[in-house]
């Protein structure tokens, strides 16, 4: 029988996982329920450890939910419906000053992603009395517009913020003229440049420290469900390391699960996860003292200053410890 080159990387990284004290495949598989904000690059490892694998291996029943916007996950991870949502910093810092007490366990992007978008013939300078598209209220595409809205020198009363879901659902709006200025994440981003809309302004160009997206759990689910949530943190870092290593593969799912067939998107959307991840899956602590510093510049009450009342890299630490991330290492040659 013909290995090829996934397969082979499969059945190793099968060894590695045992070799660091993984169980064997489960006869009841425990449930874990995760819910990402929208299909986009940053939550890429979610769907590599899905198609690797790796779930069952650690025997994981994992089902991914997409929650159309970084807030209303929170809002149903707070109710247990689910274990942890794929959501940036900021949604929960604001979760946490009204009462809620969450935790970033991993990150896939310590930087700021986002590209501004508008309609052709509007630039800079035209931005008042404009309709801005973001995820939900409270999101990391609302603090982006308000930080843009600060630097530009005007408010949130001389433009209208607008509520429209995820990336793809800020593009169609931005296509059906909705809206006049959409903040987009790959592969939104090249479809966007490709049907000649304005990028008026590239947050991701700038590397601006962040925490835009991460695995967030309530500290109370963390306490009591560090097991699982161990199990769940070395399948998501094995997805990750898969797709660093196996641009074919990686390439395959993206296709898949964006449902495109435009190489120039797959190629794009690639490289923009193989530059925004994190090779140790860390929250960035100069990203959260970013998040928070900015939060409270646009005039937001943010509670806590303190990175470790939101930051919790107890999981990652001990797998370095343990030896998990040197294995990974060795196991896969990461492309520049």
């Amino acid at each position: 029988m013909r290995l090829t080159k996934f397969s082979v990387a499969a059945v190793a990284l099968g060894l590695v996982l045992e070799a660091v004290g993984v169980p064997a495949q489960a006869t009841d598989a425990i449930p874990f329920k995760i819910g990402i904000s929208a299909p986009v690059v940053t939550i890429f490892p979610v769907w590599m450890g899905e198609a690797g694998g790796f779930y069952e291996k650690e025997g994981l029943k994992v089902e991914v939910i997409n929650m159309e916007g970084g807030t209303r996950g929170l809002q149903v991870l707070l109710s247990g419906e689910i274990q942890a949502m794929h959501v940036g910093l900021a949604p929960a810092v604001l979760a946490n000053k009204q009462g809620a007490d969450l935790r970033l366990v991993t990150s896939t992007c310590n930087t700021i992603p986002i590209t501004m978008f508008t309609k052709p013939g509007i630039g800079m300078g035209d931005l008042k009395g404009k309709i801005f598209g973001i995820s939900t209220f409270g999101s990391e595409t609302d603090v982006a517009i308000g930080i843009l809205l600060k630097q530009l020198g005007l408010t949130r009363s001389d433009v209208t913020v607008s509520q429209i879901g995820g990336s793809s659902q800020r593009f169609g709006a931005l296509i059906a003229g909705r809206i006049d200025v959409a903040p987009l994440i790959e592969p939104a981003t090249t479809l966007a440049k490709e049907r000649g809309f304005n990028p008026i302004i590239d947050l991701a160009a700038a590397k601006t420290p962040w925490i835009f997206d991460s695995v967030v759990v309530s500290n109370s689910y963390l306490k009591a469900n560090r097991a699982t949530l161990t199990r769940f943190v070395k399948a998501y870092v094995a997805g990750a390391y898969l797709a660093l290593a196996d641009e074919a593969k990686a390439k395959e799912v993206i296709a898949q699960k964006f449902k495109t067939s435009d190489p120039k998107v797959i190629a794009a959307t690639y490289d923009d996860f193989k530059r925004l991840m994190p090779r140790d899956a860390a929250p960035s602590r100069e990203g959260a003292e970013n998040v928070l510093a900015q939060l409270e510049a646009i005039g937001t009450d943010i509670g806590s200053r303190n990175p470790a009342d939101y930051l919790d890299l107890s999981i990652i630490e001990a797998l370095k410890q343990e030896g998990y991330f040197a294995q990974l290492d060795k196991m896969y040659s990461m492309k520049p």
